[in-house]
């Protein structure tokens, strides 16, 4: 069976595609078939790879093209359906039907992956409420700060919305980013997300200037440097907390409980 996560908040800038794209890496090399959608017009997923933006979800949504030869593979079990600017023509596409919000759950039904995930866009659009419709459980990466949570209570607000009458109960986490404890705002803010979402806040990925050198680079964190904080998490003695390999722990235990 499939679990479908969908990455999400309304703000931008928050690192949720660095976490997208770090994680489905991650998922991959436990040997889990993991597909990484890009539903963000953006195409950021493509360049995290260092590879070139591309039409492919536009082609297999608007045009009906076989999501299986739209794929590309740029390392074993993960398969990517990236997206470009096309990508915003779906939308336009989903405001001409009756009951627009159940199409990509319906695309994504019956594909031979363990895990998809979904890249979210940072706006309130038709694609966006596909993606949180279709998902099984929601990741919510933020900023520490009130324009970033406002986006995590828009996302909270709009998966209240679609499982309004329906028997559907979707899991979700809040991944705090870009975290650093010497600052006084982020612990407070750390704790106030903490105080009001309790065991849904997942340990925090520390802020780290590798993360965007990776990036220029066309590289994901695995490849550029697995050592960094992003990745190990803040040492703390012979301890670590939060980084990404903290984070996909806790997300293959949501994958197994399904």
């Amino acid at each position: 069976m499939t679990t479908t996560i969908a990455f999400a908040n309304q703000k931008g800038g928050v690192g949720k595609t660095t976490s997208a794209v770090t994680l489905a890496c991650g998922l991959a090399a436990h040997g889990l078939s993991t597909l990484l959608v890009d539903l963000d017009p953006q195409g950021h997923v493509a360049l995290s790879f260092g590879l070139p933006k591309s039409p492919a979800l536009y082609r297999c949504i608007s045009l009906d093209e076989p999501l299986e030869g739209l794929t590309i593979s740029p390392r074993p079990h993960l398969s990517l359906l990236c997206g470009d600017r096309s990508t915003e023509k779906i939308n336009r596409q989903f405001a001409r039907l009756e009951f627009p919000d159940s199409v990509l759950a319906d695309l994504l039904t019956g594909l031979c992956f363990d895990v998809v995930l979904l890249d979210l866009a940072p706006s309130f659009n038709l694609l966006q409420r596909n993606g949180l419709y279709a998902s099984d459980w929601i990741v919510i990466p933020t900023r520490l700060d009130p324009l970033s949570l406002d986006g995590v209570d828009e996302v909270m607000a709009l998966m209240r919305e679609l499982e309004t009458g329906t028997k559907c109960n979707r899991g979700y986490s809040i991944l705090p980013t870009f975290f650093d404890r010497t600052t006084r705002d982020t612990l407070t803010q750390f704790r106030r997300l903490v105080d009001e979402h309790g065991e849904h806040v997942w340990p925090p990925i520390p802020q780290d200037s590798h993360a965007r050198t990776a990036l220029d680079d066309g590289q994901t964190l695995w490849d550029f440097k697995r050592t960094t904080p992003a990745m190990e998490g803040i040492k703390s003695g012979r301890h670590h907390l939060g980084g990404y390999r903290q984070v996909l722990d806790r997300l293959l235990e949501v994958i197994h409980d399904k």
